[in-house]
C-alpha cells in the first residue's frame, strides 16, 4: 500500500512539474501569435508538417519555452541580490515568532540526537528543509503554495515583459523593426497585461510566504500538542 501511495505521490508531482512549465510555455505561444507582427512569428509552414503533429509540437515547445521563462525569473532574483522577492520574504519570517521557536526545537533534538551544530548561520530555507522532515504528510500542502507561487511569478514576468516591449514599440515607431503590432487597442491589452504583472506578484508574494513560513507553524503546533 505504501508503494501505491508513494507512485501516486510522484506521479502528481511529475504532472505538476509539467503543467509548471506547460502554463508559462503556453501563455508566451499565446501573446506572441497574438501581438507579434506575422512577419516575425514563426509558424509551420502549410504542408510542411501533417497538422496531426501540430499539438505535440504546441506541447514540446510551451514546455521548453516555459524552462526558458523559469531561467529568466531565477536571472531577475539573482541580479536584485537581497531586494529580491524571496530574500525579502524570508528575512520578514525568520523574525516570526515560529520560525524562532522552531529554531530552538531543532536545536534542541539534534542536541538530544548527539548531533551537535551551530544553527545561527543557516539560512530560513536550511531550517525549513529540517522543519519539514518531521511533518512528511504536510509536503504536498506545502509543495501546493510553492508552485502556486512560482506559476504566478512567471506568468507575472511574462506579462510585463510582452506589455513592456509593446508599449516601447507603441512610442518608438521609427525603430527599423516593427515587431509588435500598435494601436490604440493593442496599447490597451499593453497597459492590462503591466497590471496584471503587479496583480500577480501579490499573489505570488502571498503564496511564497506562506511556503516558507507554514512548515514553522506546523512544527511549532505539533510540539505545542506532544
Amino acid at each position: 500500500m505504501e508503494n501505491v501511495k508513494s507512485f501516486f505521490d510522484s506521479f502528481k508531482e511529475f504532472i505538476w512539474d509539467i503543467i509548471g512549465y506547460l502554463i508559462p510555455g503556453s501563455y508566451i505561444i499565446i501573446l506572441s501569435s497574438v501581438f507579434v507582427n506575422k512577419d516575425y512569428f514563426i509558424a509551420p509552414e502549410s504542408g510542411s508538417i501533417s497538422k496531426d503533429f501540430y499539438p505535440y509540437i504546441f506541447i514540446v515547445i510551451s514546455y521548453l519555452l516555459g524552462h526558458v521563462a523559469y531561467g529568466f525569473g531565477w536571472l531577475k532574483e539573482v541580479i536584485l541580490g537581497k531586494k529580491s522577492f524571496t530574500k525579502r520574504i524570508e528575512e520578514n519570517v525568520s523574525k516570526r515568532k515560529a520560525f524562532i521557536l522552531s529554531k530552538e526545537l531543532i536545536s534542541k533534538s539534534l542536541l538530544e540526537k548527539g548531533i551537535i551544530d551551530d544553527l545561527s548561520t543557516a539560512t530560513v530555507r536550511d531550517i525549513r528543509s529540517i522543519a519539514m522532515s518531521y511533518s512528511q504528510e504536510q509536503d504536498q500542502k506545502i509543495y501546493t503554495f510553492t508552485f502556486r507561487s512560482d506559476l504566478s511569478n512567471q506568468t507575472g514576468n511574462i506579462s510585463i515583459v510582452f506589455g513592456l516591449l509593446g508599449i516601447i514599440f507603441s512610442i518608438f515607431k521609427c525603430l527599423p523593426i516593427h515587431l509588435f503590432k500598435i494601436g490604440t487597442k493593442y496599447v490597451i491589452v499593453y497597459v492590462i497585461l503591466i497590471i496584471c504583472y503587479f496583480l500577480l506578484r501579490e499573489t505570488r508574494n502571498r503564496f511564497y510566504s506562506i511556503s516558507i513560513g507554514l512548515p514553522f507553524s506546523i512544527l511549532t503546533a505539533n510540539a505545542t500538542k506532544k
